[in-house]
């Protein structure tokens, strides 16, 4: 008898063109560690149309638990001087960098930045952001190994 451990994957592609995603607000960065998103002891990765889909699972769950659990903390901490809506994480308002690579563990993560600001060549660039982004960014880490995720993290908060 045979008892699979882990969960098996598709194929995957290293071509992240061919997969179906909105290229209007996601930007696949490929491999590249002099890009510093990428460690400099990880890997390239195939993803799949499975992995997107559960990516994209993860940032709304994770944008929803930030405005659920921290954005009212962030609200009452300015002492209500800004509109809720100002610490409200809205996804359609940002743009994502993802970087996907393999680490020395063997596991496959996704590193994401989201932004909302003006950043023309956010689809060849690695968003960096000024000293106080706020609001205007936001970063996260996905587990496509364990199928998990980090917390989301905006601006400094």
């Amino acid at each position: 008898m045979f008892l699979p451990c882990c969960r098996q994957a598709g194929p995957g592609t290293f071509d992240y063109d061919k997969l179906n995603y909105d290229s209007s607000r996601i930007a696949i960065f490929k491999w590249d560690t002099a890009k510093w998103k990428f460690p400099g002891n990880s890997v390239p990765i195939k993803l799949t149309q499975e992995d997107l889909a559960f990516c994209d699972s993860m940032l709304r769950e994770a944008i929803d638990s930030f405005n659920r659990h921290i954005s009212p903390g962030l609200y009452e901490a300015f002492n209500r001087s800004r509109p809720i809506d100002s610490f409200i994480i809205k996804k359609e308002k940002y743009r994502y960098q993802y970087f996907p690579f393999g680490d020395v563990n063997g596991h496959h993560r996704l590193s994401i930045i989201g932004f909302s600001t003006n950043f023309q060549r956010w689809k060849t660039e690695v968003y960096q952001p000024g000293i106080h982004c706020g609001m205007n960014m936001l970063r996260m880490e996905i587990y496509l190994t364990e199928r998990d995720r980090s917390s989301l993290a905006s601006g400094y908060f």
